[in-house]
């Protein structure tokens, strides 16, 4: 890892990490995982179809129903939009809903991670990870 400005991956694919914070249910500080991939997108607060809101990483993974020309590649609040990859959500979050942004922050920096136990996991806070050969 290495000194940087906001948004800037410190970590790169296939370095070994380990978690400081506990995220139930499968993380508990201690927890190892390798990086798959750092990544620098949109982060979206949306809202499902049943008013419940939902925290969505990656807005590639999020098509417009109507595409706006001057959006220039990100949603903006009060877009619909469908679900291309619901991988890392609930089960009630399928490919092809339509969801509602209500919230954008146009950049977040997350990695796509592989824990030690084989499962997928976004991980948005590099603050909470650190190298494990520092441990």
């Amino acid at each position: 890892m290495s000194n940087r400005y906001m948004n800037y991956p410190g970590f790169k694919p296939g370095d070994e990490v380990i978690a400081l914070a506990f995220h139930p249910p499968e993380i508990r500080s201690g927890t190892k995982a390798t990086i798959l991939s750092p990544r620098v997108e949109g982060l979206y607060a949306v809202q499902l179809p049943d008013g419940e809101l939902h925290r969505w990483f990656a807005g590639s993974e999020l098509e417009a129903i109507d595409l706006n020309p001057q959006c220039f590649g990100t949603h903006q609040v009060g877009d619909l939009v469908r679900v291309l990859n619901n991988q890392g959500h609930p089960p009630k979050i399928y490919k092809g809903m339509v969801v509602k942004v209500v919230k954008v922050f146009p950049q977040a920096l997350f990695y796509d991670l592989r824990l030690e136990n084989g499962k997928y996991h976004r991980w948005l806070a590099d603050f909470e990870i650190i190298p494990s050969n520092l441990v």
